[in-house]
C-alpha cells in the first residue's frame, strides 16, 4: 500500500493516544517522516525484516529539544533481532511524546511499504 495508507493509520493511533489538541505536533512528525520514509526508512526496514512484515513502533523525545526516538521492531523476533532506530532532527519541539521510552506506547506498522 505504501506510505499513504500506513501514514492515515498512524495519524489514528496518534490521535487515539495524544488526543486531538497535539494535532499540529502530530501532523508536523508526519511531514518530518515522509521526508525520509520513501528513500531511507523503508529500505533500512526490509533489509532488517523482510518486506510485508507487520511491525511495531514508538515513538519518545530524544535527548535533544526538537528530537524525536521512532523504534521500529518484528515482533515475532524481538528476543533474537535488534531493533531499528531512527533520530528525527526535524520534529516539532512541543514534543508531547513521553521522555522514556518505557512509557512510550505501541503502535503497529501494516502496510509500510
Amino acid at each position: 500500500m505504501g506510505f499513504f495508507t500506513w501514514v492515515g493509520s498512524l495519524i489514528d493511533q496518534f490521535l487515539d493516544w495524544l488526543g486531538e489538541v497535539f494535532r499540529r505536533f502530530i501532523q508536523a512528525l508526519v511531514d518530518a517522516l515522509q521526508k525520509i520514509w520513501e528513500t531511507f526508512v523503508v529500505a533500512v526496514l526490509i533489509a532488517a525484516f523482510g518486506a510485508g512484515a507487520t511491525l511495531y513502533v514508538i515513538f519518545y523525545a530524544g535527548a535533544v529539544l526538537g528530537e524525536t526516538i521512532m523504534e521500529i521492531w518484528d515482533p515475532r523476533y524481538a528476543n533474537s533481532k535488534p531493533s531499528e532506530v531512527f533520530k528525527l532532527q526535524q520534529a516539532p519541539q512541543d514534543s508531547p511524546l513521553p521522555e522514556y521510552r518505557s512509557e512510550a506506547k505501541i503502535l503497529k506498522l501494516e502496510d509500510w511499504n
